[in-house]
């Protein structure tokens, strides 16, 4: 193993990119995306920072590696209090300077990604991750990302990308609302955002501008099997089309199943 490489990526801060409602071309394909009135809605948002403060937030709060940062990437056009909310309840969860919430105006997502990582990491290559406001990580993934990472070959060019699938996870049904009806299912999805890790450089392609399910694989990338590694939501107000299929296996009695409680132990209590 190129020691070089091993200890660069030992040293990386992991970037965790995350939409809150943002108003603007991200790639979602809902109708919340598509006006303002839906997607700055009051319940809605309220639901959206419900579900931020009970499974991505306490996540990122539980990882056993803490070098990472996340940048929650919203809009100037959502409603002050919301502003405010979100900043309070980020703060709330994640010390000061582990996260930056970043309104920004309409425009590409992609956009105001790449700008921060220039802003923030100057030159040369970059770990990035996209983490939805409504999805949670396994405690480990942030640890398993740089173990998997080293595996593949070191960065040569600028023009260079690395990925890592973490394809197996969890699905979370809250559709019904009441806790007592609350279902986990087994699941195995590669290369979709969820899970996906990139490496590049800063002023080049990240996790908002590619194929999530082609540009991978015309690169160097290691699908990863494994345990869970992530968990989606189901519920009323999903951006992505995700909703419990034939491919999800129901987990009889989760919250006393042993892998949900080690790594994702902010789930039974829901």
């Amino acid at each position: 193993m190129d020691i070089a490489w091993q200890d660069f990526v030992a040293r990386q801060e992991v970037l965790v990119a995350m939409r809150f409602s943002y108003f603007g071309n991200s790639g979602w394909k809902s109708d919340f995306s598509k006006t303002k009135a839906m997607l700055f809605e009051k319940d809605r948002l309220i639901m959206r920072m419900g579900l931020l403060r009970s499974l991505p937030l306490p996540s990122l709060a539980a990882q056993t590696d803490q070098n990472f940062h996340l940048m929650v990437l919203c809009s100037y056009a959502m409603p002050e209090w919301a502003q405010t909310a979100l900043a309070e309840l980020c703060a709330e969860v994640l010390p000061e300077g582990k996260y930056t919430v970043a309104p920004r105006r309409y425009g590409f997502a992609h956009f105001h990604l790449s700008r921060f990582l220039v802003e923030r990491y100057q030159t040369g290559p970059a770990i990035q991750t996209v983490l939805d406001d409504d999805d949670g990580f396994s405690t480990d993934l942030i640890a398993s990302i740089r173990r998997e990472m080293v595996e593949l070959p070191p960065m040569a060019d600028a023009g260079d990308m690395r990925f890592i699938s973490f394809c197996r996870g969890y699905g979370l049904d809250l559709s019904r609302k009441d806790p007592a009806t609350f279902a986990l299912y087994r699941h195995r999805y590669p290369y979709i955002n969820l899970g996906l890790t990139m490496m590049a450089d800063v002023a080049g392609k990240n996790l908002f501008s590619i194929r999530h399910r082609k540009t991978p694989q015309q690169h160097p990338c290691r699908i990863v099997e494994g345990p869970p590694m992530f968990v989606r939501s189901v519920h009323e107000a999903n951006d992505s089309r995700v909703e419990v299929s034939e491919r999800w296996k129901p987990i009889a009695d989760w919250r006393c199943d042993p892998t949900v409680v080690e790594r994702f132990p902010y789930l039974p209590p829901l």
